[in-house]
């Protein structure tokens, strides 16, 4: 056997694994100071241990635990519901096969979230991030590999195949008889046309289903705080790498790692050492940008594994920005919140102790003259009860009687101390209110005899306190819709997306033409960065399970107002000053002030749509006319062509009267011309002369020449 010496691509693989670690450590002593403060604060919520030791006469542990009290108030006012995914067209104009996948996408995030699977690790995420300062939950695809494996068919036909090859070949019945004696090199291979000399086992190879992956599936999982570590970087989305810690056991090793590449790492006493090993492994699950890359690396630099980017998510690694309460911009190492207020809480605990110690210092106890037993009797009564006195005339004669027989502990003294204690207490708890944000109001507690309005204002700005905590968990949560939209199209088979949302996807012989292109249509959209074409949010207040009555007012409110609205802009409609769509536009600008939901502003929306396309609608057909509108239309047309002939007419018979007097200047004066050459010319009268020019001119009407026409007349001419 060769041995294995670490020289060449060994000494590489351990010398890289090796470099990670350091790396990994590096993180680690740059973050210490938050770790410590994590791990002291995470004691303390569990009153493992107090934060401070200095003080240990009162006792190593909280008895007013402030910690606690806040973590467990503050992580559900920000996560209390689980999310709800909101897929839509970043822009919405109209596309089909957008609007299928959209709506694809949606469903299938909502049944991978489904059962509170995300809500109950964001939680926990958001107890790590009160607590500790640091909230990460991550994300994994996991499907099983179904097929591969013979059916009850090929089992049968591959039985029948070998007892035939049997008696062709051998002619015996068993076949593990016909190879008994012979080495590895003397079976007889089968022949892949007859199947002859092959055993039932041997005919089994090849057959079966192909292997495919069903039961394609998304699972969440909160990172502790401990088991998380990331490259140097200022700004998230520019670290290098992330690490998650891993304890895997021994027996699985061979199921989870690369065995081949586990042993090119080591000689031959290094493998057997590492075979004899018992204890889990433990390591760093490296996310390497720069390459695309996840690596396996134990402890003590081992590369186990190394796959290539598993997921192809646009960011590459498996979380979200991790939630951070405390942050400062420039620097990713976290703060640890209960660090803010540490003193206080341990004074705090302090003047609690003490409370206890002076409240158990309070009993009734005194002192009385040795020789009175009556006396003693008495301090050993209980309530309602009373002993007889001896020589009680003698008391009563004495000077001081019984109470100057007697001395109390002075329990007055310690009722003023408690007071104080008390009052110190009170401001103390107020104090760190207001450092970390509860107001009395998110508490639940309020003045009996506060005025409801005051409590409402109280409530409305108490809750501004701590909305940025939740605009935290809610950017958590759509980050998260944001990659399971990535790893949805690209990991998830069309069959099983059919099978989880019900939308058709797979071609079938029932579909039309129309159906077939509008599959192709989506399933090609699938193949696209879906990322960057939808907008993927969380639903305004999903997280957040609002107070019902104020909810409940708020609907109240928006129903009264609506009903306000449509009574005054009704009239204005009806008559057409203000159109149908800028109604409902300046009603639905309003109504995005209350929370209404997805389904409510969706209907408000295709109201704007339907009003808008009924407008453009009247506007390309022409108008019906009104009757009696159009007969007044008539009337006045009718009128007014009347007028305008009036006109005409006027105008005709001045314009004729100008030109009678024009045409008559000029008949004289062609009258006075022709009546000369007549004369000299012709026997023709001048009247008969004067109509003959007077019908040319259009004066008069033509009149018949009495006397024959001369042959060549010049007027004519």
């Amino acid at each position: 056997m060769t041995t294995k010496t670490k020289t060449g691509p060994n000494k590489k693989l351990r010398e890289e694994g090796q470099d990670w670690i350091k790396r990994i450590n590096a993180a680690t002593t740059l973050e210490k100071e938050w770790l410590d403060d994590a791990s002291i604060a995470t004691k303390a919520y569990t009153n493992e241990d107090k934060a401070e030791g200095e003080d240990t006469g009162l006792g190593t542990k909280y008895d007013f635990n402030i910690l606690y009290a806040n973590v467990e108030t503050i992580v559900p006012a920000v996560i209390n519901s689980s999310p709800v995914p909101d897929v839509r067209r970043r822009f919405n104009d109209k596309d089909p096969a957008a609007r299928v996948v959209a709506d694809l996408i949606e469903r299938a995030i909502s049944v991978q979230i489904d059962d509170s699977r995300l809500q109950v690790e964001l939680e926990a995420a958001a107890q790590d991030a009160f607590l500790a300062g640091r909230g990460i939950v991550r994300i994994r695809f996991r499907s099983d590999i179904v097929g591969g494996e013979p059916t009850k068919e090929d089992i049968i036909d591959a039985h029948d195949r070998a007892e035939g090859a049997e008696q062709d070949g051998a002619g015996v019945a068993d076949a593990d008889e016909r190879y008994a004696g012979r080495g590895e090199g003397d079976l007889q291979q089968p022949d892949a046309g007859t199947g002859a000399g092959a055993t039932a086992p041997e005919l089994l190879r090849g057959t079966g289903t192909p292997e495919r992956l069903e039961n394609e599936r998304i699972t969440f999982e909160a990172v502790s705080w401990r088991d998380y570590r990331h490259g140097p970087a200022k700004r998230w989305d520019e670290r290098p790498w992330d690490a998650f810690r891993f304890v895997i056991a021994k027996e699985d090793e061979g199921v989870s790692f690369n065995a081949d590449l586990i042993r090119s790492q080591f000689d031959e006493s290094e493998q057997n050492d590492w075979s004899k090993s018992t204890g889990d492994i433990c390591g760093w699950e490296v996310w390497c940008k720069k390459t695309r890359q996840v690596k396996f690396i134990d402890d003590a630099g081992i590369i186990l594994k190394v796959i290539d980017d598993p997921l192809g998510l646009k960011g590459f690694f498996p979380i979200p920005t991790p939630m951070q309460p405390i942050e400062i911009t420039g620097r990713l190492k976290p703060v640890n919140p209960f660090a803010i207020y540490r003193k206080l809480a341990d004074q705090l605990d302090t003047i609690t102790k003490r409370i206890d110690v002076v409240t158990k210092a309070m009993k009734v106890c005194g002192w009385y003259s040795g020789s009175s037993k009556s006396l003693e009797a008495v301090m050993t009564l209980a309530d309602d009860e009373f002993a007889p006195i001896e020589d009680g005339e003698l008391y009563a004669n004495s000077q001081g009687g019984i109470a100057g027989a007697m001395a109390f502990w002075p329990v007055e003294k310690f009722i003023a101390v408690l007071d104080k204690l008390y009052l110190a207490r009170e401001q103390t708890k107020q104090a760190i209110y207001e450092i970390t944000g509860i107001s009395d109001i998110v508490r639940g507690a309020s003045t009996a005899s506060e005025t409801a309005t005051a409590q409402n204002i109280k409530s409305q700005w108490g809750s501004l306190r701590i909305q940025k905590m939740q605009r935290m968990m809610e950017r958590c949560a759509r980050d998260l819709f944001v990659m399971m939209s990535e790893i949805i199209p690209s990991r998830f088979s069309l069959r099983t997306l059919e099978e989880m949302t019900s939308i058709p996807l797979l071609p079938t012989l029932q579909d039309t033409p129309e159906q077939q292109q509008q599959k192709a249509q989506v399933v090609q959209l699938l193949k696209r960065p879906i990322a960057s074409y939808y907008r993927i949010d969380v639903e305004s207040d999903s997280t957040i399970r609002a107070d019902l009555t104020r909810q409940k007012a708020e609907v109240s409110q928006f129903l009264q107002g609506a009903g306000a609205y449509f009574q005054a802009v009704g009239p204005l409609v009806k008559e057409g000053t203000l159109p149908p769509d800028a109604a409902l536009e300046i009603f639905i600008a309003n109504a995005r002030m209350f929370n209404l939901g997805r389904s409510v502003e969706e209907t408000l929306e295709n109201m704007v749509t339907q009003a808008k396309a009924k407008a453009q609608q009247a506007q390309n057909q022409p108008e019906m006319p009104d009757p009696a509108m159009a007969k007044v239309q008539a009337d006045a047309q009718a009128q007014d062509q009347a007028d305008q002939r009036r006109n005409e007419t006027e105008l005709t018979k001045a314009k004729m009267d100008n030109d009678t007097e024009w045409k008559k200047a000029i008949l004289e004066a062609l009258t006075k011309i022709e009546t000369a050459r007549i004369q000299a010319q012709t026997d023709m009268d001048s009247a008969t002369l004067a109509a003959q020019l007077e019908a040319i001119l259009g004066l008069a009407p033509q009149v018949p020449a009495i006397v024959p026409q001369p042959q060549a007349i010049p007027v004519a001419a």
